[in-house]
């Protein structure tokens, strides 16, 4: 009996596309965070050690499956400078809040017929969010699912920054299945990413369905491929009932 789906957010909720407006005001804010610590940098070793940031932090998430923070990459920049700051840095702190809040200034937009697929989903499952996040926090996430009217609609999300650990690792599944109170046969989890989502859902024991509404991710273990979040809605009509 299937009682609950999770989802994923970027690129199965939400457009994972960098918007330019989104990633400038990042940049500026931790140059500036740099010269309010007193170390200028000039702007091309800046944009390298920012490119070279982004490429970190998507190992941490592909090789260690590390659900890192918003902090850890400024940190990284910071170590790599020779800068050592406490743990209370306010200027670390208010980087990152500018960093969450390009997010709802530059909002990444909703993949086509999401919300009411979603409302759909709600009126017959719980619903939940199992997401990897990146360089804004969950809270942003979540608060971009205020924003957009689509928060009430799950009764929890799951981030990989408060768990520790991205995809496919078993603690952010668990962590969704204890939030839901359902066995994993009860579950069926919904992303783009066949590696992370598919298999991390399937080896937990979760039934897993793919949505290729961004890419076409090839051959896959997933009992169904959509293309649309309205599709994945006609396919549990179909074989739920």
């Amino acid at each position: 009996m299937l009682r609950a789906i999770t989802l994923d957010y970027w690129d199965t909720i939400y457009s994972s596309a960098s918007l330019p407006q989104r990633v400038q005001e990042r940049r500026e804010a931790l140059h500036q965070m740099l010269d309010a610590l007193g170390h200028s940098v000039p702007a091309l070793e800046f944009e390298t050690l920012y490119h070279d940031s982004a490429v970190e932090a998507n190992r941490w998430w592909r090789d260690e499956h590390r659900g890192y923070k918003t902090a850890d990459r400024i940190r990284w920049i910071l170590e790599r400078l020779a800068i050592d700051r406490p743990e209370d840095c306010a200027h670390i702190a208010h980087a990152v809040d500018v960093i969450d809040e390009t997010l709802l200034k530059y909002p990444a937009p909703l993949l086509s017929g999401a919300h009411d697929a979603i409302a759909a989903l709600h009126e017959r499952f719980a619903l939940a969010i199992i997401s990897d996040t990146g360089f804004a926090s969950g809270t942003a996430q979540n608060r971009l699912l205020a924003q957009d009217g689509l928060s009430h609609l799950f009764s929890s999300t799951i981030y990989s920054m408060d768990i520790g650990h991205a995809k496919p690792r078993p603690e952010i599944f668990r962590a969704a299945l204890d939030a839901l109170g359902l066995p994993p046969d009860e579950v069926l989890h919904v992303g783009d990413n066949e590696r992370t989502d598919v298999g991390g859902a399937l080896d937990m024991g979760l039934r897993a369905v793919r949505l290729d509404a961004v890419r076409d991710s090839g051959p896959t273990r997933a009992e169904f491929v959509a293309r649309s979040l309205p599709e994945l809605a006609a396919y549990l009509g179909r074989v739920v009932g």
